[in-house]
């Protein structure tokens, strides 16, 4: 049986297999090329495209009447002959599959930057795309409603509807209509001589979340912070009062005690020690007649403590006020620079220094801290200092060039 003997429907049904085979063959020279295989790769694939090609070619001219063949094609060659450039075909396929898997071409790279769960996108300096991946086309549909066509428009929106103002200039932090909150940053590449932009872009939403939330617990520490500072002078007044009662109570006791002896003794002489009696009594006499103040009930002892307790080495140069409608102030100003050169200027060292003129007193607070990054804004501790200061008729001034420098004049 020869291929010009069967009906036309046979031989457009086998033209048809040989059209495919050929499609087949084409196909694996292409992935051939894209993965960038040696000349040697070409070969065997490319004889069998040409002898695929030259069996559709004389097909499809018979078929068409335009080739009369000189000799009978039997089926009998023709059938094994595709049958074989099939397989031949299908094992090709199957190789390029296993060398795809195993060899970084360009289609893999592409493949992946792609899948990449970070928008990536790379642009020209007029902001011509030259690669921009799945997930930041994404990121532009969920923000704008269409696909990055001009990079530099692009990143311009990000940049006016960034909500951090303090941000650099090659970033931006963008908040969607979902909830999502994606963090865009910019470089500039140099590749083969010439600038190129890179843009990164992540959804950041479970970090900005967490990031606030310790804002707020931050907050929340240091309301709780300055309330146990309170707490902790409180109890050291009521530990001191607690102690001043206990020395009151032995004293009571120990007069008591003295009172009892000498009344034994005008009873009966003989039965106390005269000299044991008056060496007791002078005892007691001596602690009721004692001017020397105690450790305790020296001013500004507490705050002294406190800077002990927070790593704080206080200095006094010269003498503080002991005017009791003075120490309060004196007090809260010592606290409060304790406090700010702790938290703000990481110093270890705190100096007041002070003054006395025309009976008045002037106070120099400094510091061995860091220097503030700009004017001081006076809230909180200070803002309350300086309203003591100035009901009290006294005068407050803060200067941070060229050191830091606060001075109390009452």
């Amino acid at each position: 049986m020869t291929f010009t003997s069967v009906s036309s429907e046979c031989r457009g049904l086998i033209l048809v297999v040989c059209s495919v085979i050929l499609l087949m063959y084409l196909y694996v020279l292409l992935r051939i090329r894209l993965l960038g295989r040696p000349w040697k790769d070409y070969v065997l694939p490319g004889v069998a495209a040409l002898a695929c090609f030259a069996l559709w070619q004389m097909m499809s001219m018979i078929q068409e009447g335009d080739l009369v063949p000189s000799g009978p094609v039997p089926l009998a060659l023709l059938l094994p002959g595709l049958v074989l450039l099939l397989v031949y075909a299908v094992y090709l396929q199957l190789r390029l599959l296993g060398l795809e898997r195993r060899t970084l071409s360009a289609v893999s790279v592409k493949e992946a930057f792609d899948r990449l769960p970070l928008g990536l996108a790379f642009y020209s300096e007029e902001g011509i795309p030259i690669m921009v991946n799945e997930s930041m086309q994404e990121i532009s549909r969920r923000l704008y409603g269409k696909s990055v066509s001009d990079a530099a428009a692009f990143w311009a929106a990000l940049r006016r509807n960034t909500t951090e103002s303090l941000l650099p200039e090659d970033e931006a932090l963008v908040h969607g209509r979902g909830g999502e909150v994606y963090s865009v940053k910019r470089r500039i590449l140099e590749i083969n001589g010439r600038p190129v932009r890179e843009l990164t872009a992540l959804d950041i939403r479970r970090e900005h979340a967490l990031t606030r939330e310790l804002k707020n617990r931050r907050i929340r520490a240091g309301h709780l912070n300055r309330r146990l500072k309170a707490l902790m002078g409180t109890i050291e007044y009521v530990t001191m009062n607690r102690e001043l009662l206990a020395l009151k109570r032995a004293l009571h006791d120990n007069i008591g005690q003295c009172i009892l002896t000498a009344k034994r003794y005008l009873y009966s002489p003989r039965s106390v020690d005269k000299e044991r009696m008056l060496s007791f009594w002078r005892e007691n006499m001596r602690h009721l007649i004692n001017d020397r103040q105690e450790e305790w009930e020296l001013p500004y002892y507490v705050i002294s403590k406190e800077a002990d307790r927070l790593g704080i080495n206080l200095q006094i140069i010269g003498e503080l006020p002991d005017d009791p409608k003075r120490i309060p102030i004196v007090d809260a100003a010592i606290s409060v620079h304790i406090g700010n050169v702790l938290k703000h200027a990481d110093g270890t060292e705190a100096t007041v220094t002070v003054t006395q003129k025309d009976g008045r007193y002037v106070m120099v607070f400094t510091n061995n801290g860091r220097l503030p990054d700009g004017e001081i804004e006076e809230k909180g501790g200070l803002l309350n200092l300086r309203r003591e200061v100035e009901a009290a008729g006294g005068e407050m001034e803060i200067s941070t060039r060229p050191a830091f420098e606060m001075r109390i004049t009452i």
